[in-house]
């Protein structure tokens, strides 16, 4: 991520957001401007030449580009589930061969639905980490695992159990290596190798992300590490 890609700065209610932002730019390395009135933040945007702002809300972290708002949620996890409760196949679980116990890494977090749901076949004695590249993706869905509250409890449970790293894959799983930790499955979905036509919440996220592709390093350690990699 460049020098300045997204700055930090608070909603435009309540002076207590303002000392949770500076907060947060400090945490990301991040530049924070104060929320200005006078000034839309496409204004902003275009007079700095940014990408995205991140934005203190009472509600949590939003990040707003010009393709819109990114507030974290676990999207199709919530239909996933609702349908593996009622005894339909998921394509994730399938392909990773999931079962209960499990230590799932998933190399690319994005928005951490397929964590979601790994975590929830995995349950309280398997575990879920996911890693991320994106600083600022991994700022905003890091928050979102610890705080949303789904209808659905054991959603809610499954997102808690969820650890996550920002790092990127390649270096985590160097770490890993050397440390001699191991994995019964890694598993690799990067975003927007496939655009998602119509997505608000994807597009807004799109500067954010990671650009560097998969590489062939990357995999080669996940092989050392795990017995399947998908």
């Amino acid at each position: 991520m460049t020098e300045r890609k997204f700055i930090v700065t608070e909603g435009r209610t309540g002076g207590e957001l303002k000392a949770q932002a500076q907060q947060w730019a400090e945490q990301l390395g991040a530049v924070y401007m104060p929320r200005s009135h006078s000034k839309s933040l496409d204004t902003v945007m275009e007079e700095l030449q940014l990408e995205a702002v991140l934005i203190a809300t009472r509600q949590g972290p939003r990040i707003y580009s010009k393709a819109g708002v990114f507030a974290y949620h676990p999207g199709m996890a919530v239909l996933r589930l609702q349908q593996l409760k009622r005894g339909a196949s998921d394509h994730l679980v399938n392909a990773l061969g999931l079962q209960q116990g499990m230590r799932v890494l998933d190399g690319t977090l994005g928005l951490a639905s397929d964590a979601a749901i790994a975590s929830y076949i995995v349950g309280e004695q398997g575990s879920v980490i996911g890693v991320e590249a994106s600083p600022l993706l991994h700022f905003v869905v890091s928050r979102g695992l610890q705080t949303y509250a789904a209808e659905d409890t054991d959603l809610t449970q499954a997102l808690r159990r969820i650890k996550t790293v920002q790092q990127s894959s390649e270096e985590y799983l160097r770490q890993c290596l050397a440390d001699n930790v191991s994995f019964d499955v890694i598993y690799f979905d990067p975003m927007f190798r496939r655009p998602v036509q119509g997505s608000v919440s994807m597009d807004a996220l799109r500067p954010l992300a990671y650009e560097q592709p998969l590489s062939k390093a990357t995999v080669e350690l996940a092989v050392k590490l795990a017995p399947r990699v998908v």
